[in-house]
């Protein structure tokens, strides 16, 4: 038997006695739109029944399943049928991702509530490293523990490390076309010891449709209400058998071009520039943090802005005349004022809050069997992704000292500091005039496997494979301003030989200032073409991420129990990966004022062997239990293991419980990353003031193996309801990672460095005036990562003819929801955070996940034609749960943690699809198809500041309604 008709069997059986999707995490049913395909759902119907007529794994005969169109499959590499695996196991299909118009299989996943939607197009646009990528992050845990697979198979990395929300070495799921996706197979809780490391919290597994007949087609645009975000996919695949049946040959491309949308004052919402402003003073009684809309720089101004001595406010007209600044309604201290100052909030305006990319990806999967019982399989794949952004302008923010011997400096200033006996004054500048960094990424994918699939006879089989892949990354940022020549440029005087403007490091011989331009700083424009020049650069970095797979898996039958056949799976695999790079001279030397830094350089290797095996202990008692050796040539032997049962207690109720440890080791990046530089903002909580800081991220050759406790346990109902076909699933989960290598975050790391962890402080520059210059943001070997919660899926499905003879088609709901208690993160110090239930996303620190989603698919489907409803709801939840607000227990507003609101309500969305069938024949049809995402147009909420603007772009849409029409073809 053919492992895809196996596959098929074991689902449908499996299906038969759990009747619902483990942990219940993506849909079950075509109803619901979260099931396979039709044509495919025709073809699992009938291997259903099949399945079922002919008896359970227990030899009791069971009905065929009223919702044939679900497909349930094991989340093990055992391949007996018959044999339920305990781990949570779901399974999205085909069909959903048709009806959303998805361009991207990851959109679809992230509508699941147990996925944070860490890399999208609204969280990847304020960051040049690893745009245009789409990754996947179950439990909030980072998408570097999630395991991604195509087709039980591991994929080369395609990410960088970056200061982006996407880690490094991680996949990119636009690697496969999405026509050639039969469905997504998703694995919850500890799985390293059936998958291997990285599957801490689970994995995702693309099953593609390599026994596709036919063409099939579709062409779709979208356009935002705004009018951008305008996005093109055209979508081809093919197969076709050869050789008189023996050989079959599958392939796919697919193009999209996404162009992104406008930056923050595209949107109403988004232009009131909530932000937060600090409060040190208590002005008026007030908390320490208040947030506000209106916000602008305080600290720094487009035409230059004094920020100390008896000029404080002063600002300057090109002209050389100057004004007085205006600090608005509110500023006490710190970075941001709210109103008066520039037009716009420096830190908002530029960037897309969508952003544009364009990419295309081709698949092909060819397969010839040698006999009945051997067959031979190769497959590769290409993907190219292009994306560009506008970045971050120059913002010296206080930290520019102006001596009175400036070459530029007007003369009424020059006076005053004379009357006033100043030497030198501290200015603020935002650098509109010199503009914004222009980026640019390119990443190429390349993959080639090929392997074998045989059948040894007796009911065992073997299969292995070897995988090489390659990604080629470009990223290069133009118009980055090089520190050190500013240095040289602003700090300019008068050549008493010419009488002319000069670098002072010029006159002075310094060998580094050679070619020097002066600038001139005093008013917006004033710079000079020849000083830009001089003082801007191009950062490049090109990185090489390779990876060799060798695996070999055995399957089979060793004995019989009284209850059933006993399954066994063991097998090797070895693992080589590697990145490589250069950049150029100046981002090596960390001198650009944003930049990639070094080059990495770094490999390591990987053995793997595991066991597995599956025993029917009673009837309705299955026993699973898995061991894994991983051997790491960084960092030495890990052990995994997993156990667990099920128990079919009645035909309506089942329970299911695994317990396992997991493991995952730092990849090339974490350990051997090299200090990459940004600018993010930092409360102080020695001065309660905020401040600019350069922040370095970075690798750590020292790092450790992670260890998770993962415990999973399940209840599932399918009681008898007459026509209708009701199913309730709840499962909780507990994973407690030890040694978790994250980064704590520039501002926990200054804060618990003020709190006496000594350790931390070792990370924290502060200038002679003790504000912080530098915070380095290295991977650390974290204390605890802690996640607990539960799964919840109800669904309900009911032919219209039960309520009345005349009426047709099929009506469905089905709703699915995480509840989240615990997302904790405890540092070496001791001190813990609790990110569950804080639905933000606060500036230099980790993104939260709220205390529950529910997204609920009323489905309706009368064939030619079928609508969906969806509606996600996201609960009420807090700011920052390191932050206290007016409504929380032991708020005051004297505390330094006090901030003036702390709450966000709840926030629910609504989307529509539907479709029609203009022609069909068979299985060959004609389909036109609409969507309307975010069918109110709500904007988000606005008093969420995060690095991305005023509201946490994670969670919530900021590109507002959006419209999708197109056509699909089969034939």
């Amino acid at each position: 038997m053919k492992e895809g008709e196996m596959t098929k069997r074991l689902s449908a059986s499996i299906f038969a006695r759990t009747s619902c999707s483990c942990i219940g995490l993506a849909a079950l049913a075509a109803g619901a739109g979260l099931g396979a395909s039709t044509a495919q759902a025709q073809e699992q119907s009938a291997s259903a029944t099949d399945t079922d007529q002919l008896g359970g794994p227990n030899g009791e005969t069971r009905p065929a399943s009223s919702d044939p169109q679900t497909i349930v499959v094991t989340g093990s590499r055992l391949s007996q049928a018959g044999f339920d695996a305990p781990t949570p196991v779901t399974v999205l299909g085909a069909e959903q991702i048709d009806r959303q118009g998805a361009s991207n299989v990851a959109q679809v996943l992230n509508d699941i509530p147990a996925f944070r939607p860490q890399s999208t197009p609204s969280t990847t646009a304020i960051f040049l490293n690893n745009i245009g990528a789409s990754t996947a992050d179950l439990r909030g845990l980072g998408a570097n523990r999630t395991l991604v697979l195509i087709d039980n198979r591991r994929v080369v990395p395609a990410t960088v490390a970056g200061s982006s929300f996407a880690p490094a070495g991680a996949v990119d799921l636009n690697l496969v076309p999405t026509s050639l996706i039969k469905r997504v197979e998703v694995v919850t809780g500890g799985a390293s010891a059936a998958y291997g490391s990285d599957a801490v919290a689970g994995v995702v597994n693309l099953i593609l449709d390599t026994d596709l007949e036919g063409i099939r087609a579709s062409a779709q645009y979208g356009v935002a209400d705004a009018g951008d975000d305008d996005e093109y996919v055209l979508s081809l695949a093919g197969g076709s058998q050869f050789a008189g049946g023996a050989g079959r040959i599958v392939a796919g491309v697919e193009y999209v071009n996404d162009k992104g949308t406008g930056d923050c004052y595209s949107r109403s919402w988004c232009a009131k520039s909530y932000n937060t402003v600090s409060n040190p003073a208590r002005v008026g009684g007030q908390a320490g943090t208040i947030i506000m809309p209106n916000t602008r720089v305080a600290l720094a101004s487009v035409n230059g802005l004094i920020i100390g001595s008896p000029l404080r406010g002063t600002e300057f007209n090109p002209d050389g005349t100057t004004f007085q600044h205006d600090y608005g309604t509110y500023y006490n201290a710190g970075l941001f004022q709210s109103g008066g100052g520039d037009p716009r909030n420096a830190f908002y305006e530029g960037f897309a809050i969508s952003s544009p990319s364009e990419r295309i990806n081709s698949f092909a999967h060819v397969e010839y069997d040698l006999s009945s019982a051997v067959t031979l399989f190769a497959e590769g794949s290409y993907g190219r992704a292009t994306a560009h952004t506008i970045g971050a302008q120059r913002r010296d923010l206080a930290n520019r000292t102006i001596t009175r011997d400036n070459a530029f400096l007007p003369a009424s200033v020059a006076a005053q500091m004379d009357a006033l006996g100043i030497a030198a004054f501290p200015m603020g500048r935002i650098w509109n005039d010199i503009g914004p960094t222009l980026g640019s990424v390119k990443r190429e994918t390349y993959r080639f496997v090929g392997g074998v699939e045989a059948q040894l006879g007796s009911g065992w089989s073997l299969d292995g494979y070897y995988q090489f892949g390659q990604t080629d990354y470009h990223q290069s940022s133009a118009n980055n301003t090089i520190n050190s020549h500013m240095n040289y440029a602003l700090d300019a005087v008068i050549d008493p030989a010419t009488g002319n403007a000069v670098c002072r490091a010029v006159l002075q011989g310094v060998a580094a200032a050679q070619g020097c331009q002066p600038l001139n700083p005093f008013g917006e424009g004033s710079p000079s073409a020849e000083a830009i020049d001089y003082v801007t650069g191009t950062s490049v970095q090109d990185t090489t991420l390779r990876q060799h797979v060798a695996s070999l898996t055995l399957h089979g039958t060793p004995f019989t129990l009284p209850a059933g056949p006993v399954a066994l799976a063991t097998g090797v695999e070895f693992r080589r990966d590697s990145a490589s790079g250069t950049a150029d001279a100046i981002s090596r030397a960390l001198d650009f004022y944003t930049g990639p830094g070094s080059a990495i350089d770094g490999s390591m290797n990987v053995w793997e062997g595991f066991v597995e095996l599956g025993a029917p202990i009673a009837p309705g008692l299955d026993l699973n239990g898995a061991v894994r050796l991983t051997d790491y040539s960084t960092s030495g032997s890990v052990t995994t293991w997993k156990l667990g049962g099920t128990w079919e207690a009645t035909d309506w109720l089942r329970l299911r419980v695994t317990r396992s440890r997991d493991i995952r080791a730092p990849n090339v990046f974490e350990l051997f990353g090299p200090p990459q530089s940004s600018f993010q903002s930092i409360l102080d909580p020695r001065t309660e003031a905020q401040v600019l800081s350069s922040v370095l991220i970075g690798g750590n050759p020292d790092l450790l193996p992670e260890k998770a406790n993962t415990w999973t346990a399940g209840i599932v109902f399918q009681p008898n309801v007459g026509t209708g076909n009701l199913k309730l699933s709840v499962d909780y989960f507990d994973i407690k990672l030890n040694g978790a290598v994250s980064t704590l975050g520039a501002q926990v790391i200054v804060d618990r460095c003020e709190a006496g962890a000594a350790d931390l402080c070792t990370l924290v520059d502060r200038d002679a005036g003790g504000t912080i210059t530098q915070v380095r943001n290295y991977n650390l070997n974290l204390n605890t990562l802690i996640t607990r919660g539960f799964d919840v899926e109800a669904y309900y499905s009911v032919p219209l003819s039960a309520f009345s003879d005349g009426m047709g088609g099929n009506v469905s709901l089905r709703l699915l929801s995480t509840i989240v208690d615990d997302l904790i993160t405890e540092d070496s110090s001791g001190t813990s955070v609790d990110r569950a239930g804080m639905n933000g996303s606060p500036v230099s620190q980790p993104s939260g996940v709220p205390r529950y989603i529910i997204n609920g698919y009323l489905s309706y489907s009368n064939d030619p034609f079928a609508a969906q409803i969806q509606v996600r709801h996201i609960s009420g939840g807090r700011y920052n749960t390191s932050l206290i607000g007016p409504d929380e227990d032991g708020y005051d507003p004297a505390l330094p943690n006090s901030i003036s609101d702390n709450s966000v309500g709840a926030w629910t969305y609504l989307n529509l699809n539907a479709s029609y069938d203009v022609w069909r024949d068979g299985e060959r049809n004609l389909q036109l198809f609409g969507v309307i995402n975010n069918l109110f147009d709500k904007d988000p909420p606005v008093d969420l500041p995060s690095s991305f603007g005023p509201t946490n772009n994670v969670l919530y849409d900021v590109v507002g309604r959006t419209y999708k029409v197109g056509v699909r073809f089969k034939y």
